[in-house]
């Protein structure tokens, strides 16, 4: 008894996972793909750290925000991240933008000393509606003088399979409308 059976579309397949890989894998870094999505996924922890966070002024969890991004050199040292991540995305402090940064700088802060200095862009930045400081890493880690009343850690390990499971559907989701705009790109032809 002979059985014979044979495979169709392979090619056709393969030709589609090449065409993902080249857009939303490592091969095209300007690709918003992965990092979008790491970002949207990230939201339950985001949401999470802004409950739990100490409540003093409420500043601290204003500044809270969501960063994504290709892994750097310096991303590379963290534990978390490893050399085969495509895409990493961060829960802190939101970064001061640039065109503030600038604006701080022409104000000639840097000849004034240290201790000034600090003082003086602390002022500007609030002034401007963003914080520059530390109280993200002395309210998570505590200092000499306060305990530690973590929550950032506490809210990625409490949410660390609503992230995945979302990322996930994110993923499926941005393939699916990938695969139906790659058919009917090749209609067009």
């Amino acid at each position: 008894m002979q059985t014979k059976f044979s495979v169709t579309g392979v090619e056709g397949t393969l030709q589609v996972f090449e065409n993902l890989r080249e857009q939303i894998g490592d091969s095209r870094k300007s690709s918003k793909i992965l990092t979008d999505s790491v970002k949207e996924a990230m939201k339950p922890v985001l949401m999470m750290a802004k409950m739990l966070v100490p409540k003093d002024t409420g500043a601290l969890g204003n500044s809270l925000g969501i960063t994504s991004r290709r892994p750097t050199r310096k991303d590379m040292k963290s534990n978390y991240v490893k050399p085969t991540d495509s895409a990493i995305a961060l829960v802190s402090t939101k970064p001061i933008p640039a065109r503030l940064r600038k604006t701080f700088a022409a104000t000639g802060a840097y000849k004034l000393g240290k201790k000034e200095f600090s003082k003086a862009q602390r002022k500007f930045y609030k002034e401007q509606g963003s914080f520059y400081d530390a109280r993200a890493i002395s309210t998570e880690y505590g200092t000499a003088k306060m305990p530690a009343k973590p929550y950032l850690r506490i809210s990625l390990e409490s949410q660390q399979m609503s992230v995945i499971e979302l990322l996930g559907m994110i993923l499926h989701r941005n393939i699916e409308n990938y695969a139906k705009k790659l058919k009917t790109q090749q209609k067009g032809k």
